[in-house]
């Protein structure tokens, strides 16, 4: 899923102030300036803003947000489970049941306005292959991106990337530190 304008969702805690945006200045008024309610693109509030607008409206709902990933959000009702992840405006939703899943996206586009992607193909640098009883995730795609961005596309694979029947010792070469404890 993506929300649409999820920046300008953000209802801002503290007051933001702007001058009037060039070409919309009010005639004779020029040196007062605009009180920003709503979050706006570019401003270092606006994603605060929106996560914290998106997290209590799936609070709303029942999701629990996880302690360990302020970006995952969990929902069980009995037997069935929903989760999802939040990156900045793309949502990904999952479960275990496919009435579940439809429900909280008719609960997300109630209070957004939103595109339903469909399956996921590729997030973040990861590729996504999904058949019927299997998921096939990827970088190879990623992987080739980096390796083109440095000129390096036509390198030579190999298994372990260093030099062959390289004897490594910890007593051998580099630098060695010495720490000194003092009592202060």
């Amino acid at each position: 899923m993506d929300v649409k304008s999820a920046f300008l969702n953000g209802d801002l805690q503290e007051e933001v102030y702007m001058t009037q945006p060039p070409g919309f200045e009010v005639e004779g008024q020029e040196h007062k300036v605009c009180k920003l309610i709503k979050a706006l693109y570019g401003l270092k509030q606006s994603p605060r803003a929106w996560y914290a607008k998106m997290d209590e409206y799936l609070k709303k709902f029942g999701f629990q947000r996880s302690e360990s990933d302020d970006t995952l959000y969990v929902r069980q009702q009995g037997k069935y489970l929903v989760i999802l992840v939040m990156h900045v405006d793309d949502l990904i939703i999952t479960g275990n049941h496919d009435n579940h899943i439809a429900e909280v996206k008719k609960e997300l586009h109630a209070g957004f306005k939103m595109t339903d992607l469909g399956l996921l193909h590729y997030y973040l640098g990861v590729e996504v292959f999904q058949r019927p009883h299997h998921i096939f995730i990827s970088q190879s795609k990623y992987a080739a991106e980096v390796l083109q961005r440095f000129g390096m596309q036509d390198c030579k694979p190999v298994l372990t990337p260093m030099e062959q029947k390289l004897k490594l010792s910890k007593f051998e070469g580099g630098e060695r530190w010495t720490v000194q404890l003092i009592d202060s």
